[in-house]
């Protein structure tokens, strides 16, 4: 079933001016962030056990699924894995959260990775970026920090490909982010209190990686950043894959929120239909025909989806992308995915996902 993952569309990157600008630091003031432990008197000498203890300690999530980060060390321990692969693909257009601070704190990335992979018992470690950067200024290098570079291509959804993909060359992907708070929480005996976050679209002012307190809100950081214009959409987590953002003051921020997208969309929604084009099916990274999926979904017949592998949708947002008539494709036929999996007794789970 390979042959479905060269499927996806190249997406234009809009990366730009948020990645080229230097990382910045919007925290409030609060508790302090070390923890109870003693710092480690020799972090070189450390063991695997007492790395995953610390990065336990240290409450550090994984932003790339919300896992912690302890619990993927330990699995991979147990599970033999050769070789890590740092994750900075940042695939969707807008967010690069985790690129610019896996370049701009090189050092701090490098060192979280090598401890993770010694924790891992893992030969080789690399830092996985995504190939199809063409609106970019920034240079990507050959290597960070002496960890080389390895380009990730084919089209969006790159970053979920790329983890089924290495999973069977017994690699294991684990978030650039995390890597520099496992570094912080070695090294400078901090609990993950910050989290890595891209503040972009049409209506931001000046858009920028900001590194920001957990449990702020979307307003905080839009307000930091300045509005250019009223928008009518704020989407949080990625621009593809996140969810609309109603009340800003409420939404607060957390280690998976991987961007804050504010955007002003000037056509208006006039009840357009499918016209049965057939583009959604063409594009979907798994193979599925979303449109057969929301026929069947918005017409209540769901004694069909079985027919239609329903239950490998990953929400990636492809469809909606590509659909002429402007349809919310994946939100309708993901949310059936999930209420069909609650009614089966099922829970949604990234493993879930993956099937």
């Amino acid at each position: 079933m390979e042959d479905i993952f060269t499927r996806g569309i190249v997406l234009e990157q809009h990366k730009e001016p948020a990645l080229s600008r230097d990382l910045q630091e919007f925290t409030s003031p609060g508790p302090s962030a070390l923890m109870e432990r003693e710092p480690a008197a020799d972090p070189d000498a450390l063991t695997a056990e007492e790395i995953i203890t610390i990065a336990k300690e240290a409450g550090i999530i994984d932003e790339s699924d919300g896992m912690p980060l302890w619990e993927k060390l330990r699995q991979g321990g147990s599970q033999g894995i050769s070789v890590l692969a740092v994750d900075a693909i940042d695939d969707e257009p807008y967010i690069s959260s985790q690129l610019c601070p896996a370049i701009q704190l090189g050092d701090q990335m490098a060192g979280g990775a090598r401890l993770a992979q010694k924790a891992l018992g893992a030969q080789e470690s690399f830092v996985a970026i995504y190939k199809h950067l063409m609106d970019v200024e920034t240079k990507i290098p050959q290597e960070i920090a002496g960890l080389p570079v390895h380009r990730i291509t084919g089209g969006y959804p790159a970053e979920y490909r790329a983890n089924r993909q290495l999973q069977d060359k017994n690699t294991l992907l684990l978030g650039a982010c995390a890597m520099i708070h496992l570094w912080r929480a070695v090294y400078q005996n901090r609990k993950q209190d910050t989290c890595f976050v891209t503040v972009a679209g049409n209506c931001i002012a000046n858009p920028m990686n900001l590194e920001v307190t957990i449990g702020m809100t979307a307003m905080q950081l839009l307000e930091r950043c300045g509005l250019a214009q009223n928008p009518t959409r704020i989407v949080a987590g990625g621009s593809m894959m996140g969810y609309g953002v109603l009340d800003p003051e409420k939404t607060l921020v957390g280690p998976t929120t991987r961007g804050l997208i504010a955007f002003r969309e000037y056509s208006k929604h006039v009840g357009y239909t499918c016209i049965g084009c057939g583009r959604c099916t063409k594009v979907c990274p798994q193979g599925l025909s979303p449109y057969y999926l929301y026929q069947f979904i918005t017409r209540k017949k769901m004694k069909y989806i079985d027919r239609f592998d329903l239950e490998r949708c990953i929400g990636c947002g492809t469809c909606s992308y590509v659909c002429p008539a402007k349809l919310d494709l994946s939100t309708i036929i993901f949310t059936g995915k999930v209420e069909r999996l609650a009614k089966a007794g099922k829970e949604v789970t990234y493993e879930t996902d993956a099937q």
